[in-house]
């Protein structure tokens, strides 16, 4: 089977250091196989028997021990993680002017708090799936977007985020290449 792996906090402002070089040969040394990184921000690409908890775990404890870094790790299946990017809408990019992520969730996230946002009509534009939340704002109300409230809170550690140019990336690696 194939999976996306997406590590939280890693090589953020010089801080939790992982060399992705490095975090391949490991992984691979454990029987991973074709793995492949995308960009410096813990995005790996990898096939595996091994069931997604396991190796949730797996990836954590050796982030740990080879690196002396304590990264969330959150698997998902190849063809979850193409459904959720089929869901970005066409207008949804990460450029000068639109501001546009998906909120990945971690298998312990309480998905009320996700209801709880105060999204903004004309401010926030969003699309709530099972397991991501798919949002993009005008960069111009990107300080009044219900978003900004989250950092800091059980949300913000419940989600690993990233930009819909990175998630459409992967996408098109999966594609084209697994």
């Amino acid at each position: 089977m194939t999976y996306v792996c997406l590590l939280r906090g890693i090589n953020v402002g010089g801080n939790n250091l992982v060399s992705m070089k490095d975090l391949k040969a490991h992984l691979e040394g454990l029987g991973y196989k074709n793995v492949f990184t995308y960009i410096n921000s813990g995005n790996l690409i990898f096939t595996s028997d091994e069931l997604i908890k396991d190796t949730e775990e797996q990836i954590f404890l050796l982030i740990q021990k080879a690196f002396g870094v304590s990264s969330k790790v959150l698997v998902i299946l190849k063809e979850k993680f193409l459904d959720i990017a089929a869901h970005i809408p066409g207008h949804f990019e990460n450029n000068q002017g639109f501001k546009a992520d998906v909120l990945f969730y971690y298998p312990d996230l309480d998905v009320a708090l996700v209801d709880k946002l105060s999204f903004r009509d004309g401010i926030d534009h969003y699309l709530k799936l099972d397991d991501a939340l798919i949002h993009g704002t005008k960069r111009i109300h990107q300080t009044k977007s219900a978003l900004i409230k989250i950092v800091g809170t059980p949300l913000y550690y419940g989600v690993t985020i990233r930009n819909v140019n990175t998630v459409r990336k992967l996408r098109d690696i999966l594609i084209s290449n697994y």
